[in-house]
């Protein structure tokens, strides 16, 4: 004679009137618990070490772009470079117009993006304003004034948001972030953002 019971969890088991029957079906059964515990268990570990390996190659990628900021001069020096370029070009810019003059509004640094975002490094930004319009009729020698040092500092890309009489914008743009912008409408405006540097504190003895 059989029996059907039902055990907690694991189901109906037939029972053929030997203690045998219910050890060999419920040891199926913990059997395929076991194996099911043991795949759970091993996708846990691998996606642990698929964690790991992720955070050891952000490291290994931040790493590499803090050795490539170490091979460029210093953010001090950029910074120096950056003023004094702006400042020639303001000063050139002024001359073309009678009682055209101008003033540093902004000398400051920011964090670094792209390839560089999690490193120590910084950017020069420097920004200058001018007391009034910069005339239309100076503004293409102006202008030209301002895209040769661009160039000079590798901003040789150009983007011209707005263009019409008496209101320009013109933007020159380069390698890891070096961007100048000039413009006028109301008043003129000049600004530069150097590439990503290191400040001399976090360079090697003897860096620029």
């Amino acid at each position: 004679m059989s029996v059907w019971i039902s055990p907690p969890l694991f189901g109906m088991i037939r029972l053929s009137g030997t203690a045998n029957s219910f050890a060999d079906g419920g040891g199926c059964v913990l059997e395929s618990l076991r194996r099911v515990i043991v795949a759970v268990l091993s996708v846990a570990v691998l996606s642990a070490c698929g964690t790991t390996g992720g955070g050891d190659q952000d490291a290994a990628m931040v790493s590499d772009a803090e050795a490539d900021l170490r091979t460029r001069p210093s953010f001090e020096a950029a910074r120096q470079q950056y003023r004094a370029a702006v400042e020639g070009w303001a000063a050139q810019i002024a001359s073309m117009s009678t009682g055209l003059t101008w003033h540093v509004k902004e000398d400051s640094w920011g964090g670094c993006s792209g390839d560089y975002a999690n490193t120590a490094g910084v950017h020069a930004y420097i920004y200058v304003v001018f007391n009034g319009p910069v005339p239309e009729e100076a503004w293409p020698q102006a202008l030209d004034v301002v895209r040769r040092g661009a160039a000079q500092l590798g901003a040789i890309n150009v983007t011209t948001p707005v263009d019409r009489p008496r209101d320009h914008d013109v933007i020159f743009s380069g390698n890891d972030g070096v961007s100048v912008e000039f413009g006028t409408e109301a008043v003129g405006v000049l600004s530069a953002t150097s590439d990503c540097r290191l400040r001399q504190a976090n360079l090697p003895p003897g860096g620029l």
